[in-house]
């Protein structure tokens, strides 16, 4: 998965429209799973926080100096409280 998903970051910022969605989509499971933590009514609006947070974040991303952007966003959903 981690070079696949280096390969998928690499083409997601050259553009590549699917590639971004392969990688929101593989990380769909533990983003449903933090809907949980926030009432009904926010749920749909953490999602969609979580997934515009996501995209910034991978199209932002710097390959050159670490390729292991799982690690990244872990850690970073942590910061947020996210994971």
């Amino acid at each position: 998965m981690r070079d696949d998903l280096f390969d998928l970051v690499q083409l997601a910022q050259k553009g590549d429209h699917k590639a971004l969605e392969a990688i929101i989509q593989s990380f769909f499971p533990a983003i449903r799973s933090q809907r949980m933590n926030v009432a009904a009514d926010r749920q749909d609006d953490l999602e969609q926080v979580i997934v515009e947070t996501m995209i910034k974040k991978i199209l932002s991303y710097d390959l050159t100096n670490s390729p292991d952007f799982t690690s990244f966003l872990s850690r970073y959903c942590c910061k947020q409280g996210l994971a």
